[in-house]
């Protein structure tokens, strides 16, 4: 149970910080910043940290992954839905997650993705702060002198 909001436009990012146990419940990060991208997963959360460990290593991914990622990149938004296979995402903002309608509906109504997440921590019991927030940061070319 989660909410996790981003916007292409914005190049922005957000995610609820809530991870539940069998009879507990604690913080976490849920966002990873890469070099060209931002990624936030919905799901178990030992499988999370399993598909962020190969993205880290840089080890390929195999099979079904049995959680939602979404991606933000700089050629839009990703989803992986239990595939190890993206899909691109036309929209310019896209949630996932147990809050992710309420997001939605929030960054229609021009919210941003951290505001959305926020207005589903109010309605949605899975999702609950402090809320994260990542930037896609646009690497700049490097500049090389012509001789």
């Amino acid at each position: 149970m989660t909410t996790i909001a981003a916007c292409f436009s914005k190049k922005q990012m957000a995610a609820d910080s809530m991870c539940s146990g069998e009879v507990d419940h604690y913080l976490v990060e849920k966002l990873r910043v890469g070099k060209t991208s931002v990624f936030g997963a919905a799901g178990d959360w030992d499988k999370i940290l399993a598909f962020y460990s190969a993205l880290e290593k840089g080890e390929s991914l195999e099979g079904e992954i049995d959680i939602d990622v979404i991606e933000l990149r700089h050629d839009g938004i990703w989803v992986y839905s239990d595939s190890i296979i993206p899909a691109r995402i036309k929209n310019d903002f896209y949630a996932i997650g147990s809050g992710s309608a309420y997001a939605i509906a929030a960054m229609h109504l021009g919210k941003s993705p951290k505001e959305a997440v926020e207005i589903a921590a109010l309605y949605d019991p899975g999702t609950r702060g402090p809320i994260d927030v990542a930037e896609l940061v646009i690497a700049k070319p490097s500049r090389k002198k012509v001789a």
